[in-house]
Protein backbone atom coordinates (compact mmCIF):
# COMPACT_ATOMS: atom_id res chain seq x y z
CA UNK A 1 0.00 0.00 0.00
CA UNK A 2 1.75 3.30 -0.98
CA UNK A 3 0.58 6.82 0.36
CA UNK A 4 0.17 9.86 -1.60
CA UNK A 5 4.00 10.66 -0.92
CA UNK A 6 4.60 7.06 -2.08
CA UNK A 7 6.16 5.91 0.99
CA UNK A 8 4.26 2.52 1.84
CA UNK A 9 2.10 2.24 4.94
CA UNK A 10 4.92 -0.14 6.75
CA UNK A 11 7.73 2.84 5.50
CA UNK A 12 6.11 4.77 7.41
CA UNK A 13 5.38 2.65 10.12
CA UNK A 14 9.15 2.06 10.15
CA UNK A 15 9.44 6.26 11.15
CA UNK A 16 6.98 5.87 13.49
CA UNK A 17 8.55 3.36 15.12
CA UNK A 18 12.02 4.80 15.06
CA UNK A 19 10.61 8.21 16.27
CA UNK A 20 8.86 6.27 19.10
CA UNK A 21 11.59 4.31 20.22
CA UNK A 22 14.58 7.57 20.37
CA UNK A 23 11.73 10.43 21.62
CA UNK A 24 10.23 7.89 24.18
CA UNK A 25 6.64 8.74 23.26
CA UNK A 26 4.76 9.96 19.57
CA UNK A 27 3.79 13.85 19.74
CA UNK A 28 0.07 14.72 19.01
CA UNK A 29 -1.14 12.96 16.07
CA UNK A 30 -1.44 16.45 13.78
CA UNK A 31 2.56 17.21 14.87
CA UNK A 32 3.43 13.86 13.73
CA UNK A 33 1.75 13.91 10.51
CA UNK A 34 3.22 17.74 9.52
CA UNK A 35 6.84 15.93 10.98
CA UNK A 36 6.12 12.97 8.19
CA UNK A 37 4.72 14.66 5.55
CA UNK A 38 1.52 13.01 5.40
CA UNK A 39 -2.18 13.48 6.20
CA UNK A 40 -3.85 11.71 8.97
CA UNK A 41 -5.52 9.59 7.51
CA UNK A 42 -2.90 7.73 6.13
CA UNK A 43 -0.81 8.59 9.28
CA UNK A 44 -3.29 6.72 11.25
CA UNK A 45 -3.23 3.70 9.16
CA UNK A 46 0.59 3.05 10.03
CA UNK A 47 -0.57 3.84 13.84
CA UNK A 48 -3.27 1.15 12.99
CA UNK A 49 -0.46 -1.23 11.63
CA UNK A 50 2.01 -1.22 14.71
CA UNK A 51 -0.85 -0.78 17.50
CA UNK A 52 -2.03 -4.22 15.69
CA UNK A 53 1.47 -6.20 16.23
CA UNK A 54 1.63 -4.64 19.50
CA UNK A 55 4.54 -2.36 18.88
CA UNK A 56 2.43 0.83 20.36
CA UNK A 57 0.01 1.11 22.92
CA UNK A 58 -3.46 1.16 22.19
CA UNK A 59 -4.77 4.80 21.71
CA UNK A 60 -7.28 4.55 24.04
CA UNK A 61 -6.55 6.89 26.86
CA UNK A 62 -4.97 5.60 30.02
CA UNK A 63 -6.86 7.23 33.07
CA UNK A 64 -3.58 6.91 35.66
CA UNK A 65 -4.12 6.24 39.29
CA UNK A 66 -3.77 9.93 40.78
CA UNK A 67 -6.55 11.14 37.74
CA UNK A 68 -9.19 8.55 39.08
CA UNK A 69 -11.99 9.50 40.78
CA UNK A 70 -11.71 9.04 44.58
CA UNK A 71 -13.46 6.03 46.28
CA UNK A 72 -16.57 7.15 48.38
CA UNK A 73 -14.63 6.82 51.29
CA UNK A 74 -11.99 9.17 49.82
CA UNK A 75 -14.27 11.78 48.71
CA UNK A 76 -15.77 11.65 52.23
CA UNK A 77 -12.34 12.94 53.86
CA UNK A 78 -11.73 15.23 50.99
CA UNK A 79 -15.24 17.25 52.11
CA UNK A 80 -16.48 18.97 54.95
CA UNK A 81 -19.98 18.41 56.32
CA UNK A 82 -20.56 22.22 55.26
CA UNK A 83 -19.58 21.84 51.71
CA UNK A 84 -22.16 18.60 51.36
CA UNK A 85 -24.99 20.61 52.83
CA UNK A 86 -23.68 23.36 50.50
CA UNK A 87 -24.37 20.55 47.74
CA UNK A 88 -27.60 19.40 49.06
CA UNK A 89 -29.10 22.64 49.50
CA UNK A 90 -28.44 22.85 45.77
CA UNK A 91 -30.36 19.79 45.03
CA UNK A 92 -33.06 18.68 47.99
CA UNK A 93 -35.24 21.53 47.44
CA UNK A 94 -35.84 20.81 43.79
CA UNK A 95 -35.85 17.38 44.96
CA UNK A 96 -39.16 17.98 47.22
CA UNK A 97 -41.17 19.92 44.91
CA UNK A 98 -41.09 17.36 42.30
CA UNK A 99 -41.52 15.02 44.95
CA UNK A 100 -45.04 17.42 45.69
CA UNK A 101 -46.09 17.27 42.05
CA UNK A 102 -44.62 13.71 40.65
CA UNK A 103 -44.92 11.47 43.47
CA UNK A 104 -47.30 8.27 43.85
CA UNK A 105 -49.99 7.81 46.60
CA UNK A 106 -47.18 4.44 47.50
CA UNK A 107 -44.76 6.83 47.53
CA UNK A 108 -46.14 9.58 49.33
CA UNK A 109 -47.19 6.97 51.75
CA UNK A 110 -43.37 5.57 51.66
CA UNK A 111 -42.07 9.19 52.94
CA UNK A 112 -44.44 9.48 55.37
CA UNK A 113 -44.14 5.64 57.18
CA UNK A 114 -40.06 6.66 57.02
CA UNK A 115 -41.01 10.01 59.12
CA UNK A 116 -43.69 8.14 61.12
CA UNK A 117 -40.45 5.70 62.28
CA UNK A 118 -38.46 8.63 64.05
CA UNK A 119 -38.55 9.99 67.02
CA UNK A 120 -38.47 13.86 68.00
CA UNK A 121 -35.99 13.30 70.35
CA UNK A 122 -33.73 10.95 69.24
CA UNK A 123 -31.82 11.66 65.62
CA UNK A 124 -31.53 7.82 63.83
CA UNK A 125 -28.94 8.23 61.12
CA UNK A 126 -30.66 5.60 58.96
CA UNK A 127 -34.27 6.79 58.98
CA UNK A 128 -33.01 9.94 58.25
CA UNK A 129 -31.41 8.54 54.57
CA UNK A 130 -34.65 6.30 54.20
CA UNK A 131 -36.80 9.74 54.65
CA UNK A 132 -34.71 12.00 52.00
CA UNK A 133 -33.93 8.58 49.33
CA UNK A 134 -38.09 8.87 49.50
CA UNK A 135 -38.41 11.79 48.96
CA UNK A 136 -36.00 11.43 45.69
CA UNK A 137 -37.98 8.65 44.82
CA UNK A 138 -40.91 10.38 44.24
CA UNK A 139 -38.85 12.76 42.80
CA UNK A 140 -38.87 10.66 39.53
CA UNK A 141 -35.47 11.80 38.68
CA UNK A 142 -33.40 9.16 38.35
CA UNK A 143 -29.75 11.17 38.45
CA UNK A 144 -31.30 13.28 41.52
CA UNK A 145 -31.67 9.48 42.98
CA UNK A 146 -28.66 8.77 42.37
CA UNK A 147 -26.56 11.93 43.71
CA UNK A 148 -28.80 11.83 46.68
CA UNK A 149 -27.43 7.96 47.42
CA UNK A 150 -24.16 8.62 46.63
CA UNK A 151 -24.18 11.87 49.04
CA UNK A 152 -25.64 10.12 51.85
CA UNK A 153 -23.40 7.32 51.59
CA UNK A 154 -20.49 10.02 52.17
CA UNK A 155 -22.59 10.96 55.67
CA UNK A 156 -22.53 7.17 57.07
CA UNK A 157 -18.42 7.49 56.88
CA UNK A 158 -17.57 7.47 60.95
CA UNK A 159 -14.61 10.13 59.92
CA UNK A 160 -16.56 12.54 58.02
CA UNK A 161 -19.19 12.31 61.04
CA UNK A 162 -16.26 12.88 63.55
CA UNK A 163 -15.66 16.59 61.53
CA UNK A 164 -19.75 17.58 62.96
CA UNK A 165 -19.96 20.42 65.75
CA UNK A 166 -20.72 19.25 69.45
CA UNK A 167 -23.86 17.48 69.70
CA UNK A 168 -27.17 19.09 69.97
CA UNK A 169 -30.40 17.30 70.74
CA UNK A 170 -32.09 19.27 68.02
CA UNK A 171 -33.70 16.38 65.48
CA UNK A 172 -34.98 18.37 63.18
CA UNK A 173 -37.95 16.04 63.76
CA UNK A 174 -40.43 19.15 62.96
CA UNK A 175 -38.72 19.97 59.66
CA UNK A 176 -39.13 16.41 58.44
CA UNK A 177 -42.91 16.85 59.84
CA UNK A 178 -43.14 20.00 57.20
CA UNK A 179 -41.44 18.76 54.32
CA UNK A 180 -44.43 15.37 54.57
CA UNK A 181 -46.88 16.81 54.78
CA UNK A 182 -46.35 19.73 52.14
CA UNK A 183 -45.67 16.47 49.84
CA UNK A 184 -48.57 14.69 51.25
CA UNK A 185 -50.81 17.82 50.49
CA UNK A 186 -49.32 18.43 47.11
CA UNK A 187 -47.88 21.63 47.82
CA UNK A 188 -45.06 22.31 45.89
CA UNK A 189 -43.75 25.17 46.72
CA UNK A 190 -44.10 24.33 50.73
CA UNK A 191 -42.60 21.70 49.78
CA UNK A 192 -39.45 23.29 48.34
CA UNK A 193 -39.35 25.99 50.98
CA UNK A 194 -39.62 23.82 53.70
CA UNK A 195 -36.41 21.36 52.45
CA UNK A 196 -35.00 24.76 52.19
CA UNK A 197 -35.40 25.64 55.86
CA UNK A 198 -34.23 22.30 56.99
CA UNK A 199 -31.20 22.10 55.18
CA UNK A 200 -30.33 25.98 55.75
CA UNK A 201 -30.67 25.55 59.14
CA UNK A 202 -28.09 22.49 59.48
CA UNK A 203 -25.85 24.35 57.64
CA UNK A 204 -26.06 27.44 59.77
CA UNK A 205 -25.09 24.95 62.56
CA UNK A 206 -22.68 23.36 60.90
CA UNK A 207 -20.76 26.79 60.46
CA UNK A 208 -21.20 27.81 63.77
CA UNK A 209 -24.59 29.67 63.39
CA UNK A 210 -25.56 29.33 67.07
CA UNK A 211 -29.14 28.11 68.82
CA UNK A 212 -31.15 29.39 66.43
CA UNK A 213 -29.83 26.56 63.53
CA UNK A 214 -28.49 23.83 65.87
CA UNK A 215 -30.09 20.70 64.57
CA UNK A 216 -28.12 17.62 64.18
CA UNK A 217 -26.51 16.08 61.11
CA UNK A 218 -28.68 14.81 58.54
Amino acid sequence: MTTEAGQTIETLAQQVRHISATEGKLPAERILADQLGVNRYVLRKALRLLRATAELPSGRRRVSKTQRLPAKSGIAHMTSPAECWEVRLSLEPEIARLAAVRGTKAEIEAIEAAHARSDALIFDLEIDIEFHRAIAIASHNALALNLIEQIMEITRDPGFRAMFPAFTAETGWRHHQMIAEAIRNRHASEAENAMRTHLTAILQWLNGGGEQARVPPK
